[in-house]
């Protein structure tokens, strides 16, 4: 069987079919390159989310010393799991908690709730998880001259019941923290029908960093997904 005339006229010109080869490897390595994403995944909890494969995870332990866990019991045996991400070279919780994150940071968790405090879980509570959002909650900072919380703006509210159980809150507002630039935090916070668990997302950073990185955050923040077993 002859070969097509097209393949014996580069098949004679070598210098050809090695550039072809070339470019059709390039193709090849082009498309199975770096995955764009990483996948959190916490199977036992049916919660999920992708983060941009270029942010670095936090610490667990420093994370965990952060929000005040005991570094001698282990976070899933108190009830509580959480991962934290930084787009920041020197990835850090500060960038979560603390007055300023200058690139995205976002934080993620579900929490068992204790059976004598799941009377106290409300949409109102879901929205102070972290922050104080809720008018309630926001008069209570005002009151208190410690408060490290300035200049609040409310930029996105809605009630989100999405089925399986469950039914939560999205937020999305501005605040001062300790004295520094202004934040924009985009917060979900999920609970399930017998208030057993909550479920926590976050990401922060600075007005002018939100605004550079918006699509991306927003595509963490719609990747959140949480199934209440059955």
């Amino acid at each position: 069987m002859s070969l097509p005339a097209a393949v014996r006229r580069r098949a004679g010109r070598p210098g050809v079919l090695v550039a072809a080869v070339a470019a059709a490897c390039v193709a090849l390595v082009a498309g199975c390159g770096a995955p764009q994403y990483t996948y959190v995944t916490n199977s036992d909890e049916n919660t999920y989310l992708k983060v941009p494969a270029d942010w670095h995870q936090i610490d667990e332990d420093v994370l965990g010393e952060a929000v005040g866990l005991d570094p001698q019991v282990p976070a899933k045996e108190g009830g509580l799991w959480l991962q934290a991400y930084d787009a920041a070279d020197q990835p850090s919780p500060s960038h979560l908690f603390g007055r300023h994150a200058a690139d995205p940071a976002v934080f993620v968790g579900v929490r068992q709730v204790p059976p004598s405090t799941r009377g106290q879980v409300s949409l109102d509570g879901l929205r102070d998880f972290f922050f104080p959002v809720s008018p309630a909650g926001r008069q209570r900072a005002a009151a208190d001259p410690t408060s490290a919380f300035a200049d609040f703006a409310l930029l996105a509210d809605e009630v989100l019941t999405p089925g399986d159980g469950l039914r939560g809150v999205h937020s999305v507002y501005r605040y001062r923290l300790g004295g520094g630039p202004t934040q924009v935090i985009n917060q979900t916070m999920y609970t399930n029908d017998d208030a057993s668990r909550v479920y926590m997302l976050f990401v922060r950073c600075s007005v002018t960093c939100y605004e550079q990185h918006k699509g991306e955050i927003e595509g963490v923040v719609s990747s959140f997904t949480v199934r209440e077993a059955r």
